[in-house]
């Protein structure tokens, strides 16, 4: 009943609501035309390896480098993926240089972040209540990490092209790409699939030019932006995921003749 009064007051301006597609599915439909089913993939940020699945399940035969520096996380991705030899699994973190510094583990681990949380956000409310503890509560600890850069990485383990670069660090998405600056430059990579946040809900959020400093200098250009996290009612953009073609790498508008 309260769907159709929506639906109704919505139409009587002249719009209407539409199911939305889910999140990345667009992205994913773009990256499986534009690639081979052999791609390599760095994912930076697995968590609990989420988008392990979700790459595998996007093509036939995937070769994945995940990154993710919470141990208990690690050890459950660990324990699901570490008997497949095309999935390479690293417990660190990834960013601008090598250290071991402290990150914030939240309750819900996949905001976890070297970036305090900001006391106060409508975002902490909620993400406060949905894990039954309060605002102070919703960071349980702290874990001391190591960090290297994706740039050392890649020359170690001799990789001269990366078809993805996922990153989902929660505020930290510049870092990592300071820290692969020189892969950059040479065109390694072909697309970059980053989330930005746009809010405060952390002591740190980003801009489009804190992303965009290393990437469009080095023929990289934005080709999608997916604004999965939003509120309907306010209208505010917490964070939005942005994929960037490497246009010395791919046709970077082609794919919108084709779609």
């Amino acid at each position: 009943m309260i769907k159709k009064s929506i639906k109704k007051i919505i139409g009587s301006f002249g719009y209407e609501i539409k199911k939305k597609e889910i999140k990345n599915q667009v992205f994913d439909k773009i990256i499986k035309k534009r690639l081979d089913n052999k791609p390599i993939i760095f994912d930076v940020g697995a968590n609990q390896g989420q988008s392990i699945k979700r790459f595998k399940s996007v093509f036939s035969d995937p070769i994945i480098h995940s990154f993710e520096p919470l141990k208990e996380d690690f050890l459950k991705m660990d324990n699901e993926f570490k008997n497949d030899n095309k999935v390479f699994l690293n417990n660190f973190a990834v960013g601008d240089k090598i250290e071991v510094k402290n990150l914030n583990i939240t309750k819900k681990s996949d905001n976890s972040s070297f970036n305090d949380i900001t006391i106060g956000t409508e975002w902490l409310k909620k993400r406060s209540k949905q894990n039954n503890t309060d605002e102070t509560g919703y960071v349980s600890g702290k874990e001391r990490v190591n960090v290297i850069k994706l740039d050392d990485y890649i020359l170690e383990n001799k990789i001269d092209t990366i078809d993805i670069l996922k990153i989902d660090t929660q505020g930290y998405e510049d870092k990592v790409l300071d820290g692969c600056i020189e892969s950059i430059k040479q065109n390694k990579i072909k697309i970059i699939i980053t989330e930005i946040i746009l809010d405060n809900n952390y002591s740190k959020y980003l801009n489009f030019s804190d992303i965009e400093k290393n990437l469009v200098p080095n023929n990289f250009r934005l080709v999608g932006i997916d604004l999965a996290h939003t509120d309907l009612f306010s209208g505010i953009v917490f964070a939005a995921d942005l994929m960037y073609f490497n246009k010395n790498r791919l046709e970077c508008f082609e794919w919108i003749q084709k779609y």
